[in-house]
């Protein structure tokens, strides 16, 4: 493995790149609002991932890029690279569906063991599952042998987080540690001396886990939230665990409603938040928690493209946020094509962002590129 530079996402993704508000990068593009009225969707939620009105709208999008760019031949084909089987699987399998078109998607975790790829195949779709980011170099010639060609017929949709960027089971672990130390520095603005980092990790590895995710949604909002409710001493973590894992408390409204009962008790800054998230979560936001995300914003670019070129690759693997050599070698591969290519990411745009107009982008921002084969010592 190996350093190929710097690039930003922007580099081989250009302005196409979605995340979590539906609204792409590339201005040319209609925002969320304007498609939900032209497709007749009234649902005022913003729609996760494994939606299918979520599906709808990429499928929208993509076919609205491929008009503004001029071509009249419709797309047949998708093919997706993603780290998740149960999310980018299912936001694959969904994007088929509602675009009426054939797909192969390639998911990736990496490990240490001998290749493998393990392939489920359907009469519309192909899943192929590869614990190795090196095989998406020969992922093209995969698909022309399953009869799929990637050329002007076909959209190209790249996962940023723990693919594009901090790759998974390589460097994803990077991405982790941002916004861990985005949490940890949100609560100790908001606590001041209050702040108790050990009890603070103790209560987030625990909440964090699978089993309490019907209780936090699986949502970094709701959980910093809640482990910032804890730290203030307004609710015990034994009484939350306990509550969650027998059912008398199963949402995180449900916790909400427990502390705005409350909320007289909390500490002045606590109570500000409180209010902020508890409006937010009303209005159907799903990033009620603003100062965290962009704090996250704040780690994440501290963490892309610090070090220095002569850092080994066990440096940058360890502390840097790194853009994955192979998914953008695809990219690039399948924009020579003629491909329509797009980012898709399920980052929150307040973390994409800092509410400045001098701020930069998430995806402008450069940082060391890593990959490659046979290179680590």
């Amino acid at each position: 493995m190996k350093c190929y530079g710097r690039a930003a996402l922007c580099d081989f993704l250009g302005e196409r790149i979605i995340y979590r508000g539906l609204n792409v990068m590339d201005e040319r593009l209609p925002g969320l609002e304007v498609i939900r009225a032209m497709l007749g969707l009234t649902n005022g939620a913003l729609p996760r991932k494994t939606s299918l009105e979520y599906a709808q709208i990429v499928v929208h999008l993509l076919n609205e890029a491929r008009r503004l760019d001029g071509k009249k031949e419709a797309l047949q084909r998708v093919v997706y690279i993603g780290d998740t089987l149960m999310n980018d699987g299912m936001a694959f399998r969904n994007i088929c569906q509602m675009g009426g078109w054939q797909g192969a998607a390639l998911i990736t975790s990496e490990d240490q063991k001998p290749t493998r790829l393990e392939a489920q195949i359907d009469e519309r779709a192909m899943v192929f599952q590869n614990n190795h980011w090196l095989n998406l170099r020969i992922f093209a010639t995969l698909l022309e042998v399953k009869g799929m060609v990637i050329d002007e017929g076909t959209a190209v949709l790249i996962d940023v987080d723990k693919t594009a960027l901090g790759a998974r089971g390589r460097n994803d672990a990077s991405i982790d540690q941002a916004r861990l130390s985005a949490a940890k520095a949100t609560l100790h603005e908001i606590l001041d001396h209050n702040f108790n980092q050990d009890e603070f990790q103790t209560a987030y590895n625990l909440l964090n886990r699978p089993v309490f995710h019907p209780f936090t949604a699986d949502n970094q909002d709701y959980l910093v939230y809640i482990c910032m409710i804890l730290s203030c001493g307004l609710l015990e973590l034994g009484e939350i665990q306990a509550a969650a894992q027998t059912n008398k408390l199963t949402t995180f409204d449900e916790f909400l409603e427990q502390v705005e009962r409350r909320s007289a008790a909390l500490p002045d800054r606590v109570r500000a938040v409180h209010r902020e998230v508890y409006a937010l979560v009303k209005t159907g936001d799903s990033t009620p928690f603003k100062q965290f995300r962009q704090a996250e914003y704040l780690a994440t670019v501290a963490a892309m493209g610090q070090l220095a070129e002569d850092a080994s690759i066990e440096e940058m693997l360890a502390s840097e946020i790194l853009v994955t050599r192979e998914v953008q070698e695809f990219a690039l591969l399948c924009a020579d094509s003629g491909a329509l290519v797009f980012g898709l990411s399920d980052k929150p745009d307040e973390a994409t962002k800092l509410n400045s107009p001098s701020s930069r982008p998430l995806h402008q921002v450069q940082t060391h590129v890593v990959g490659g084969m046979n290179e680590r010592k």
